[in-house]
């Protein structure tokens, strides 16, 4: 439990470190929210499931995500061969990427503070970003990344 602690602190510390190198204090209306956000907003359950219809439909969207999957499962010692795991793998990351996009695209949250290499939302963005704008139906993608590892 010790260490668990100790691992939440220093992630909580490069998030906090983040967001103070983009400047977060400076706008009065920055703010930190939870899922209670997305309750009322009926944008994110479409979005997630117009990116899992892509994600089905198009093999090598599904391929990437696919591989994102086990590269995830395998990192945290799961069976890569389990196919509960890799389903429920598949559905967290749907879910995060959908979050990310939500955030960054629908609501323009633009500055998004994230890990270095996380996979499946940055093959989206770079990779595919004209279905990206499609999917959050926006002409234009405002994203900006900011690595919590700075």
């Amino acid at each position: 439990m010790r260490k668990i602690r100790a691992n939440i602190q220093i992630q909580l510390d490069q998030i906090t470190r983040a967001l103070n190198n983009v400047g977060l204090r400076s706008y009065s209306n920055a703010t930190v929210a939870d899922w209670s956000l997305l309750q009322g907003d009926p944008r994110f359950l479409v979005l997630v499931s117009s990116l899992e219809d892509f994600a089905l439909k198009d093999s090598a969207v599904h391929q990437a995500l696919d591989e994102n999957a086990a590269q995830l499962l395998a990192r945290f010692r799961e069976r890569a061969s389990s196919e509960e795991s890799t389903a429920l793998q598949v559905k967290y990351i749907i879910y995060e990427t959908s979050l990310s996009l939500y955030m960054t695209e629908v609501r323009g949250f633009n500055v998004e503070v994230y890990r270095r290499g996380m996979g499946f939302v940055d093959y989206l963005y770079s990779q595919r970003p004209d279905d990206v704008r499609k999917l959050t139906r926006t002409s234009k993608l405002n994203r900006r990344f900011v690595a919590i590892e700075d």
